[in-house]
């Protein structure tokens, strides 16, 4: 297989709604929060009818055509707020609309809030978004059986410093690693995952790390330490040749040729082809202490670093 991997470094397309879209969807918004009744925000998706939002659903078709056919991610402009409660909802039915939601944990919960609770840290059991580390590079999908088609994460507010995104194309560190066959075929076998978090009794399965669409893209899952807390509770420990793929896989993953960073800004979303594209995060620190609970009545521009992310499956 030859892949060109001289794209790999441009920017990442950053687009936004015409006015026309952006009020239907705020229309879409206001019909969904009207409807909770003192339920989640995230219980009843949005639906639009064609007709009647044609430019919306015309710009829906059109990220999904960039994310599925062309960049495989993007930056989506324009959705600033400084309501956490209307931030929530205008995010939900967003993405409710571009792609059916995953759960996302034993709650059932469909919207995942990314942010430092400052208790337990990966290692001790935390799932990635309580935590403020960073480093560990990954895809989201690494806890379900089922691939992830469309990753959104929407920033309601930055950290003080650090909280980079950084992103890596499965393409670019499989053309690197195209070097080292032996080491490709070990992660085209099964590793043991784990479901943490997805429910109240976890659960393994195996997966390969390094799979292919049916157009011979290249498709990976990924989070080293997932993968070695699974092969333990499985009683299976890592061969060495596992051991020394994943150690190839991290010194690629490591280098600035395949990496491309990203700071958010309030109200930009990120939107990525998952299982395409592997992410993590610099380290970073908050302006004010962390906590475990975040009332929606706070404003945005009093939180510490803020995401909102959910999990989509093409509609």
């Amino acid at each position: 297989m030859n892949i060109d991997i001289s794209h790999f470094r441009q920017e990442v397309a950053k687009v936004r709604l015409s006015q026309a879209a952006f009020d239907e969807l705020l229309s879409a918004r206001n019909i969904v929060e009207a409807g909770i009744q003192g339920n989640r925000f995230d219980t009843n998706p949005a639906y639009i009818n064609p007709l009647h939002s044609p430019s919306l659903s015309a710009e829906l078709n059109n990220i999904r055509n960039m994310i599925d056919r062309e960049t495989h991610v993007l930056i989506l402009d324009g959705f600033q707020d400084d309501n956490l409660a209307s931030f929530k909802f205008l995010v939900w039915t967003f993405g409710s609309l571009l792609g059916a939601p995953m759960v996302q944990n034993h709650l059932d919960h469909k919207v995942i809030e990314v942010y430092d609770r400052g208790g337990k840290s990966i290692e001790e059991g935390a799932r990635y978004h309580q935590t403020r580390q960073g480093a560990y590079v990954h895809n989201d999908g690494v806890s379900d059986p089922l691939p992830i088609d469309y990753l959104i994460l929407a920033c309601g507010q930055k950290a003080l410093l650090g909280g980079e995104s950084i992103l890596i194309d499965a393409s670019a560190a499989y053309a690197e690693l195209m070097a080292f066959p032996e080491i490709l075929e070990e992660l085209k076998c099964d590793f043991f995952f784990e479901n943490r978090g997805m429910a109240e009794n976890e659960e393994l399965f195996k997966a390969p790390i390094l799979s292919f669409s049916e157009e011979g893209i290249p498709l990976i899952r990924y989070f080293r330490v997932y993968i070695e807390s699974a092969h333990l509770k499985a009683g299976i420990p890592l061969t060495c040749a596992q051991t020394e793929a994943l150690n190839f896989l991290d010194t690629v993953l490591d280098q600035s040729t395949v990496q491309h960073r990203v700071l958010l800004e309030p109200g930009q979303l990120l939107i990525s082809a998952d299982n395409k594209f592997l992410h993590t995060r610099t380290h970073f620190i908050d302006k004010n202490a962390p906590c475990m609970e975040i009332n929606d009545a706070e404003r945005l521009s009093d939180l510490n670093r803020y995401m909102l992310r959910m999990w989509l499956r093409k509609p």
